[in-house]
């Protein structure tokens, strides 16, 4: 890989590499500044980097586009929800652009993710914790090997942070992969946990 990413003229960091395998999950930490939100949408190939390359199963991701994009869910700092639309509406747009579905039902989801209670919201009247949990619906929702989260835990409670976990090592066991940047330890039940720190250049 050996990944440099510069913005603003400014150096955020240089030669970052790292492999992972089915199984693995790589934790991202550091400062705000340090360059984690850069570095996850390199890896998205949302951002191109001023040195390196990204390989998906030993391929460039810039060869790949569409294809790799298929394999990959990412939730960044924005939530990526349609504000002008319901929350069920929104986990109707997930499974259409995701192109399958998991076995389990919306109404499954909606419980788990404690907004059932306003399954009809436009999402542009829901919380910041609430917006958060229907971000991460899609990892429930729909199956995608590679799973690149920036500060998932953000304005998550307690209870709703547990059920993310038990969610991420259920991917893991099955076989996923994530990078996860993070302020928050996360404590993951895995053999294969590693973790990147970012300093400020």
């Amino acid at each position: 890989m050996n990944l440099g990413c510069i913005r603003q003229h400014k150096t955020l960091f240089t030669h970052i590499s790292f492999s992972l395998i089915p199984g693995h999950v790589l934790f991202v930490e550091g400062p705000n500044g340090s360059g984690k939100s850069s570095l996850l949408r390199l890896l998205t190939g949302l951002s191109t980097p001023s040195e390196g390359d990204v390989f998906w199963d030993g391929t460039p991701i810039q060869h790949l586009r569409a294809a790799y994009w298929h394999h990959l869910h990412y939730v960044g700092h924005p939530n990526g929800i349609k504000t002008g639309l319901t929350v069920t509406e929104n986990l109707r747009l997930i499974c259409q652009l995701g192109l399958s579905t998991s076995a389990i039902a919306y109404d499954t989801v909606l419980s788990m993710l404690q907004l059932d209670g306003d399954k009809n919201t436009q999402a542009k009247f829901l919380s910041a914790g609430q917006k958060r949990r229907l971000a991460l619906a899609k990892l429930f929702l729909v199956w995608k090997p590679l799973w690149l989260l920036d500060e998932p835990l953000t304005a998550l409670d307690h209870q709703t942070q547990q059920l993310f976990l038990f969610h991420l090592e259920n991917h893991l066991q099955k076989g996923g992969i994530a990078v996860i940047s993070s302020h928050h330890a996360i404590a993951v039940k895995s053999s294969g946990v590693q973790t990147l720190r970012l300093q400020p250049c």
